[in-house]
């Protein structure tokens, strides 16, 4: 049996603050900062976000389902309008 991934999409415990996402618990979601928090920008292209932290947490407390992948991100979707403009003329 495959278990799917957790991620931050389905995680109650992820919060965004400024350009950051974080852990509200705390857990290092990265190790290139030094506070253990996340680009925005990940979010924004809309990438899977299964950190390996998240995978056995025992603070981990689903939100809901996991977002299918052509609901994650904007800046692909506002890329693929912008082409789909210059492509209609």
């Amino acid at each position: 049996m495959i278990k799917k991934k957790r991620t931050l999409y389905e995680c109650d415990h992820a919060r965004v603050k400024g350009q950051e996402i974080y852990c509200q618990r705390g857990y290092p979601l990265s190790r290139n900062k030094a506070n253990g928090s996340l680009s925005i920008q990940q979010l924004a292209e809309g990438h899977q976000l299964s950190m390996a932290v998240c995978q056995h947490c025992g603070d981990f407390s689903r939100l809901g389902m996991a977002l299918a992948e052509d609901q994650r991100g904007w800046l692909k979707k506002e890329e693929n309008k912008r082409s789909q403009k210059v492509n209609q003329k």
